[in-house]
């Protein structure tokens, strides 16, 4: 008898690069995953005639919310063109996906964290020195499915 063990965060990170590269190849894209060497790209993906390329940060969870730091957060303008999405996957028996633009994401947690320093007196209760940072589904249910956002297919 084996037993079975949960994956590993690395396993669960990687499982979402490959299935968002597996949707982008389905719905008439290309994606080229990164090994752990491109530092906030896990993917890039192209239209067919590669006439649009994008980069793709990939985030994933199997529950509770997805986790990046306060550093990715900035104050950014909406950029109609933009060529840098983040991925959230929501890795349940069938995957949802969350298509974000990254000045929107960057614009989110900067506000967010300045929302959670301003109700606690300016910094962390627990710990000061903290850069962790929490998505939660909520904030980001209205780009659900939002695929078209890429512009490559």
């Amino acid at each position: 008898m084996s037993i079975s063990r949960p994956p590993t965060r690395y396993q669960v990170a990687r499982s979402g690069e490959y299935f968002v590269a597996a949707e982008l190849y389905r719905r008439g894209a290309y994606a080229v995953p990164f090994a752990d060497n491109m530092p906030h790209i896990d993917l890039m993906a192209s239209n067919i005639d590669q006439s649009r390329m994008v980069t793709i940060q990939v985030k994933t969870k199997r529950s509770g919310s997805w986790h990046t730091t306060i550093e990715r957060g900035q104050l950014r303008e909406d950029e109609p063109n933009e060529t840098r999405f983040w991925i959230f996957v929501e890795l349940v028996e069938i995957p949802r996906y969350y298509i974000v633009p990254e000045w929107w994401i960057q614009n989110d947690i900067h506000h967010a964290h300045q929302d959670y320093l301003n109700q606690h007196g300016g910094h962390r209760p627990r710990n000061s020195s903290s850069n962790h940072h929490s998505v939660s589904t909520k904030r980001i249910q209205q780009w659900h499915d939002r695929w078209d956002l890429l512009g490559i297919f």
